[in-house]
């Protein structure tokens, strides 16, 4: 017997729920890194779509590089000085979530895909603001890293 399981635009607009509750969509900025081999151009442009489900303008973009200060000059910078009002901005790329690019964002994301992920990259797992498994791309599910 086949295991329900949300199909991936819920996920994706309960995610851009969760934004939109904890950090607002002023100009907001969200980050998504992950597991190589994890398709995270995917996942950004499917919470495009989760947000603009829930009436808010958002757009991706990719990482030029995962370098803080062409980050921070190239992408966050211009978005937030740009425009006015609601918007948000989801940009991905591996290693957005290293030691120094984790403050600009205001929601992170980590996307992982394998068994045995929960051993590996505790520390950026850590920083996220939520994980999400895609190993089953058509019905990613929302993980919680907690010691329950």
């Amino acid at each position: 017997m086949a295991r329900w399981a949300p199909q991936e635009t819920d996920t994706m607009a309960a995610i851009a729920q969760e934004v939109i509750a904890q950090v607002g969509t002023n100009r907001t900025v969200v980050g998504i890194d992950g597991q190589d081999g994890a398709d995270l151009e995917r996942v950004a442009a499917g919470l495009v779509t989760g947000f603009q489900q829930h009436g808010v303008s958002a757009m991706a973009a990719a990482a030029p590089s995962s370098d803080v200060d062409v980050l921070r000059s190239d992408i966050v910078t211009p978005f937030r000085t740009t425009g006015a009002g609601e918007g948000v901005l989801v940009v991905h790329g591996h290693g957005l979530l290293a030691q120094g690019a984790r403050g600009l964002w205001r929601w992170s994301l980590w996307v992982e895909q394998e068994q045995g992920r929960l051993e590996r990259r505790a520390d950026v797992k850590i920083a996220a603001s939520a994980i999400l498994d895609v190993t089953d791309p058509e019905h990613p599910r929302r993980e919680w890293n907690d010691a329950c």
